[in-house]
């Protein structure tokens, strides 16, 4: 299927499956920067609109992470992703078209609903392509890949703006709703291979991987490791991923005195380091389990918040430099949790429980994200851009205590560790 021969390493599903991801969120990046601006700036729609598009997106993935999870409904993981990115196509074609609020709270339910489905789809999908030993770096390339995506997209996104004002928004919903059709057809071709599995008789192995205690009871599937796995995904987006984008840059500007451009230029640091060094990260981190991995990135992220708290007391290029290496630090602390986090969650349940975990996983990212700006508005309050580091870095600690023992990894099935999925080296992993 997807394997490396010899001392190479082919073009693997998986690699298609991450590239295509990355295509996907380059038209994100097209929209979202100015997604607000736009809707604000319609006569039909204007602020109303704005919250429209987020509070109803948001809504409707919840909902449909929270309906997976609870396993009443059990579609192929594939099929699942499949579904999704059709809904993403249209809901974003028809936010194109929309000319009033009720035809854009239309489209933005398939929005959310795509988004929520897609969210739940990847992690199984990629599992089911890899080998155990593969995970980590396989999750830490499709990191990389999203935040590569969506940095061009931006980029590109600003040209668009600058020659064509807002008129070329529209334009852009529709170069990214034509941006995941890549990926649905992707997804198509893997649920055949999901049928052809599912027709396979059913090998002991999979039955030794089965908890005791799987199918009793309406959570019990979880477990502690699972319920400490999902409450580390809320954590790091309330205190770690969303601080970093929403209230960096309100405490850089407005307590601070930094200028919009170092705002921006924030972002392009965090990115390029991510792209550049999560390779790197992957390797150091290699020979240690995950939980390791993602105690060194709420570390480094509570380092990030110590060196921007101490910056804040200089001078103003003192200010820009410490703010710079925040950017830098914090992303070697994102480059440590992606490719620790996925492989981490996916252990904590038994194989046949991996979307449904993933689906709390997506709920939790999705209520860290939409709470954790919040928190950072709150903290501003105090008027103090040295309380406001001061106090992400003492709550972003607090995930350490998510940690409970170290965990036995539920093992693969023995049919699906052939020679032909298992890397060659440590090393094999493609960029």
């Amino acid at each position: 299927m997807t394997a490396p021969k010899g001392p190479g390493r082919r073009f693997a599903a998986a690699d298609a499956l991450i590239l295509l991801n990355g295509v996907s969120t380059f038209g994100s990046g097209l929209v979202y920067p100015y997604t607000a601006l736009y809707l604000s700036g319609l006569p039909e729609m204007g602020t109303a609109g704005v919250s429209v598009f987020y509070g109803v997106a948001a809504a409707a993935n919840l909902a449909t992470a929270t309906v997976l999870a609870t396993g009443w409904i059990k579609p192929p993981p594939a099929l699942l992703g499949f579904l999704g990115t059709l809904m993403l196509a249209l809901g974003f074609l028809g936010t194109a078209a929309a000319g009033s609020i009720a035809a854009l709270a239309a489209a933005v339910l398939f929005i959310g609903c795509g988004q929520g489905c897609l969210l739940v789809a990847m992690v199984p999908v990629l599992n089911s392509l890899t080998s155990q030993e593969q995970r980590r770096s396989v999750f830490a390339r499709r990191y990389r890949a999203i935040n590569v995506g969506l940095g061009l997209g931006a980029v590109v996104a600003g040209l668009a703006t600058g020659f064509f004002a807002t008129s070329a928004v529209p334009w852009l919903f529709v170069c990214n709703a034509l941006s995941y059709l890549p990926l649905s057809y992707t997804f198509y071709r893997l649920r055949a291979r999901e049928r052809v599995e599912a027709a396979a008789p059913e090998t002991a192995g999979d039955e030794s991987t089965q908890r005791p205690d799987a199918t009793c009871g309406r959570l019990r599937w979880l477990g502690a490791a699972g319920t400490l796995a999902v409450l580390f995904q809320l954590g790091s987006y309330l205190f770690g991923h969303s601080q970093f984008e929403a209230t960096a840059p309100l405490v850089a500007v407005r307590l601070m005195g930094i200028g919009l451009g170092t705002v921006s230029a924030l972002l392009l640091v965090n990115t390029a380091v991510v792209a550049l060094g999560q390779r790197w990260i992957t390797g150091l981190l290699g020979r240690r389990n995950e939980a390791y991995g993602l105690r060194v990135s709420v570390v480094l992220w509570a380092a990030s918040y110590t060196v921007a708290m101490a910056s804040s007391f200089g001078p103003l290029p003192v200010r820009y430099a410490g703010l710079l290496l925040f950017a830098v630090v914090f992303a070697i602390g994102e480059c440590a949790y992606s490719c620790s986090f996925h492989p981490y969650l996916i252990d904590s349940v038994a194989p046949k429980d991996v979307t449904r975990v993933s689906a709390l996983a997506g709920g939790a990212m999705g209520i860290g994200t939409a709470a954790g700006p919040s928190i950072g508005v709150a903290l501003t309050l105090t008027g103090e851009a040295s309380a406001v580091w001061l106090g992400l870095s003492a709550l972003s600690l607090l995930l350490l205590l998510t940690f409970g023992r170290r965990r036995t990894p539920v093992r693969e099935p023995a049919a699906r560790a052939t020679p032909e999925q298992k890397p060659a080296s440590h090393t094999g992993e493609s960029t």
